[in-house]
């Protein structure tokens, strides 16, 4: 398999595995047949099938002994899939991170850098009363 799939390539397959299951076997296919076929898990089946169910490409239904089966629906909608690769999650997640928490450290940096500056304007400012007062005494 290549490293990165694009939708497309991942919907073409489960979409071909679909069919030459049904076709050898006269049945729809679960998870793990996919799966089997692909030679990819079954979180990756499942994961893939979650996505093309929400595009009305694939439908999950209930089979014999409480499986799930997947059943295509429009193979048409596949040509409709971006054939870019997405970016890794992991990438994207980091990503989405930096850019919501970007300001965050700055601000938090420069209130502790003026909170240390008051402290030290605040020593100052009593040593220099009580060096006054010493003065005035």
């Amino acid at each position: 398999m290549m490293n990165r799939l694009t939708p497309y390539d991942e919907a073409q397959a489960l979409v071909a595995a679909v069919r030459v299951h049904e076709f050898t076997k006269k049945a729809s296919p679960s998870f793990k047949e996919v799966a089997e076929i692909l030679e990819m898990t079954t979180d990756w089946v499942s994961r893939v099938c979650s996505e093309l169910t929400e595009k009305g490409i694939v439908d999950l239904v209930e089979g014999p002994f409480q499986t799930t089966c997947i059943v295509i629906e429009d193979h048409l909608a596949v040509e409709s899939l971006p054939k870019k690769a997405r970016e890794n999650r992991m990438e994207e997640e980091l990503k989405k991170f930096k850019e919501k928490t970007a300001g965050l450290y700055e601000q938090k940096v420069k209130a502790i850098q003026e909170e240390q500056k008051k402290k030290e304007q605040d020593l100052y400012n009593d040593i220099a009363d009580k060096f006054k007062r010493e003065l005035d005494s």
